[in-house]
């Protein structure tokens, strides 16, 4: 099935000029939705930002001023100081777009990322076999390899996919950032002296892991919390792996034609993240034995790395842990 680019509508979140601690590059969310005309020509674009900002000179079909709901208390340090995450910022923007969107498809984009082709759009459509059980999306869709941490210090972890791009059913994104709110941490001066977050004295989770964590949770209720950053078991590792296969396409960023600021590009493919033939592997184990990928084809593109640097890394936070404590 060929997807018509008017059944497609973009949803651009996040600010799009420097904003209250986070840089931004100067007309990146302009070049981000000439992009998009470029492109996606018949597609819907809406900006979805912040009250206050200057969208003077930007263009796109629907611009949303959301009301900012402002950052969340994730952890206090040993002295009682809060560290902030932007994670209600995100659900916000995001998902007070998708609301407006009346086509069956939807991407959601970054205000600094911005398109350098539409392969996507087929992408999405070309691994059509699935594993009944794990269906949790009505279709696939479609997510950059960029951030989508498969190791953290050297271990394997689940729930971390990147959040820089999804593609798919609108229906489908929605189950992702329909999310309730996260509320600040609670202070607790009993504990004052130690670091107070989610899963200590253990890592903290992802950001990421936090979110999907949060929406795989709402979708299936035998999905357990994640207490901390490298909590799994064998069968839970299983799971998410199904899950990938049956529900996602992962693909490198030059796969799917997203254009990334400087500061997302790393020099090499960073070996913590997952790529595509990892994700085919997980395709040919779960959804269908006659893909042709191998082994041999990761190994050849990160795997020999990975041999290397995923024992440093853990020796390292082995070491590190050592001096905490």
């Amino acid at each position: 099935m060929n997807i018509d680019f008017k059944d497609i509508s973009v949803v651009i979140q996040g600010p799009v000029q420097a904003y209250q601690g986070r840089s931004q590059e100067s007309g990146i969310t302009h070049k981000c939705i000439s992009s998009i005309r470029q492109y996606l020509p018949g597609a819907t674009i809406i900006l979805s930002t912040w009250e206050g900002l200057d969208c003077n000179g930007l263009e796109p079909d629907i611009l949303l001023l959301n009301k900012d709901p402002g950052p969340t208390i994730d952890w206090y340090d040993a002295e009682g100081k809060p560290k902030l995450q932007n994670y209600n910022r995100q659900i916000v923007s995001t998902v007070e777009g998708l609301k407006r969107v009346t086509t069956p498809y939807a991407v959601k984009i970054r205000s600094d990322n911005f398109l350098t082709g539409n392969n996507f759009v087929a992408a999405q459509q070309a691994f059509p076999a699935r594993e009944e059980p794990a269906k949790l999306f009505s279709q696939r869709v479609v997510v950059n390899t960029s951030y989508f941490r498969q190791y953290s210090n050297g271990q394997k972890v689940v729930m971390l996919p990147s959040d820089f791009f999804h593609f798919g059913l609108t229906e489908d994104l929605l189950k992702i950032w329909d999310i309730p709110l996260f509320t600040d941490r609670k202070f607790e001066p009993s504990k004052l002296g130690t670091p107070q977050y989610r899963g200590a004295p253990k890592p903290s989770p992802h950001p990421e892991q936090v979110y999907c964590n949060a929406w795989l949770m709402a979708l299936d209720n035998t999905v357990p919390y994640l207490q901390h950053r490298h909590d799994h078991s064998p069968e839970l590792l299983k799971y998410w792996e199904r899950f990938i296969a049956t529900n996602l396409v992962v693909l490198e960023p030059e796969q799917i034609n997203l254009g990334l600021i400087k500061r997302f590009i790393p020099k090499n493919k960073r070996t913590n993240e997952i790529c595509h033939q990892d994700w085919l592997l997980l395709y040919k184990k779960y959804c269908d034995k006659n893909s042709p990928i191998s082994q041999l084809d990761v190994f050849k593109t990160i795997g020999w790395r990975r041999m290397f640097k995923q024992p440093f890394s853990y020796l390292k936070y082995q070491l590190l842990n050592k001096i905490k404590h």
